[in-house]
């Protein structure tokens, strides 16, 4: 593939994916992908029907990522309404019992479901974090305090996949319901009282084991905090977040509390997998990159009708969009509610394959941050 011009267009740019000889081709992934998906008698239901909608040939017409605009954009409603299964290509059906189902958050709206099968999973979620790992000196085969949300939500369910490929025993876990805790209204005695009762749960951990990794959202990191000594604080050598935005003053923040650790950030959903730092420093931004072919990210800005967008020019920001495309689901054209900015790859991550753009501060809209209730995830 060749770089992406800078120029602005009326079409959604093509992700930046600089030339190298042994890169993946997101282009032959994503034709790939519609094959599966399109197939006249193997493909999946949804594709079937909104191919119909739209009254063309998504095979013949959709040839690259840059094509992907005629599809309109992926509405989450139809997520959050239609079969998990009528996302999956029919002849694949057979295997769901090798497969790990997530739902959304629902911060914004109804929860939605995604299907990967066990392949797809580790490419999305497993291996990003290894591949980052290894690149960061981030701690591998050690125990793990996961403090966050198991049930639905696929984190709960990555934790315990991540520690398995890298030789760690099963986390220690502090469940909670962050369903739960934003129908409490913020700052009440009830939302402290119900962050006071996850931290108690951890502090009871601590006291007996001695995990090496820390792994929870910047909310419930923060309490902990107040209510460790220096001594338990230094112990561990990886600090990992997820589940919430974090900004680089916070990322500085608790690296001076968390001395001793590796730390490390991950941005994605229970949709489309994740992105991940690749580089532990002071921070003056909060950089997250994709690995391989199956999640591109693109940051956009609507048009006033909400069916079309133009791309940003890197580093301006704008609304993220992900395409998610591999034999569990295609989705393209999906619209966060975050904004970011588009970076381009490092020569450090170029170097270790890391060829995408990325998102750099991808965070809730300023005009949503008081409607929004996050909670702790």
């Amino acid at each position: 593939m060749t770089a992406v011009s800078l120029q602005r267009s009326a079409a959604p740019a093509k992700p930046v994916c600089l030339p190298l000889c042994d890169q993946i081709d997101v282009d032959a992934c994503l034709r790939m992908t519609i094959s599966q998906h399109l197939h006249p008698r193997f493909g999946s239901p949804y594709w079937w029907k909104r191919q119909k909608k739209l009254g063309i040939d998504i095979v013949d017409q959709v040839r690259g990522i840059s094509d992907l605009a005629i599809l309109g954009p992926t509405v989450p409603a139809d997520l959050a309404a239609e079969s998990v299964w009528d996302f999956l290509p029919q002849n694949l059906l057979k295997r769901r019992a090798n497969g790990v189902i997530g739902e959304s958050g629902g911060t914004t709206g109804r929860p939605a479901s995604s299907m990967f099968l066990t392949a797809n999973f580790h490419s999305a979620f497993i291996s990003p974090f290894i591949w980052a790992a290894q690149q960061t000196g981030f701690p591998l085969g050690g125990e793990w305090l996961w403090i966050g949300p198991s049930g639905p939500h696929i984190i709960g369910k990555v934790v315990r996949e991540i520690a398995k490929a890298t030789g760690s025993p099963d986390p220690w876990c502090v469940d909670f319901d962050p369903r739960w805790v934003r129908k409490l209204t913020p700052g009440s005695f009830a939302a402290k009282r119900y962050l006071s009762h996850v931290v108690d749960q951890a502090l009871g951990i601590l006291e007996r084991q001695s995990p090496d990794v820390l792994f929870t959202t910047p909310p419930v990191l923060e309490s902990l905090a107040t209510r460790l000594d220096t001594k338990t604080r230094s112990q561990f050598r990886g600090v990992h977040y997820g589940g919430m935005a974090i900004s680089a003053e916070q990322i500085n923040r608790y690296r001076d509390l968390y001395p001793n650790a590796v730390h490390l950030s991950g941005y994605g959903n229970s949709l489309c997998g994740v992105a991940m730092e690749i580089e532990d420093h002071t921070r003056t931004s909060v950089d997250y990159y994709p690995r391989g072919a199956g999640l591109v990210y693109d940051v956009v800005r609507l048009q006033p009708d909400r069916s079309s967008w133009l791309p940003v020019q890197p580093e301006e920001r704008g609304q993220v969009m992900f395409h998610r495309f591999d034999d569990s689901a295609f989705l393209p054209n999906v619209l966060e509610r975050d904004e970011a900015s588009l970076i381009l790859p490092t020569s450090t991550g170029f170097r270790n394959g890391w060829f995408l753009a990325g998102l750099r501060d991808p965070a809730p809209p300023q005009r949503q941050e008081t409607t929004l209730k996050t909670g702790l995830y």
